[in-house]
């Protein structure tokens, strides 16, 4: 029998502050892409919650407390699998461009502006609770 290949899995996590959330903008678009959360791809020995660290220490250079995971999707144009983790900033530190080959900048977004920025698909679900979070 064959062994089973890893499939890596892409982990976002939505940062929230202050009812802002923080986005990150591609220097090159993937696909419709521009605007995004900070994520990335697992590694086969990480648990999720722990890529969902990594990825945003990478990227934004924050350490998050990861507190709930939201939604598990495949994506309907990449079909990528995608996993949304709510997660809040744990250091008192402004985010940075951790990656500027792949990162132009990083910005805290209010709630009720993030689905303006956005270019591609966002879930039903995940509209709704970014939405609710606006003060």
């Amino acid at each position: 029998m064959p062994e089973l290949e890893f499939r890596p899995k892409v982990v976002l996590a939505l940062i929230e502050k202050d009812g802002k959330f923080l986005l990150i903008r591609r220097k090159v678009r993937l696909g419709k892409l521009e605007w995004a959360f900070p994520g990335g791809v697992t590694h086969e020995e990480e648990t999720e919650e722990e890529s969902v660290a990594r990825e945003t220490k990478e990227e934004v250079v924050l350490d998050v407390e990861v507190k709930k995971k939201l939604l598990e999707r495949k994506h309907p144009d990449t079909f990528v699998q995608i996993a949304y983790y709510h997660c809040s900033v744990t250091n008192n530190r402004n985010p940075t461009v951790g990656e500027p080959h792949e990162i132009a900048e990083v910005a805290w977004v209010p709630a009720k502006e993030v689905l303006n920025k956005f270019t591609s698909d966002v879930d039903p679900i995940i509209q709704k609770f970014i939405l609710s979070r606006a003060k």
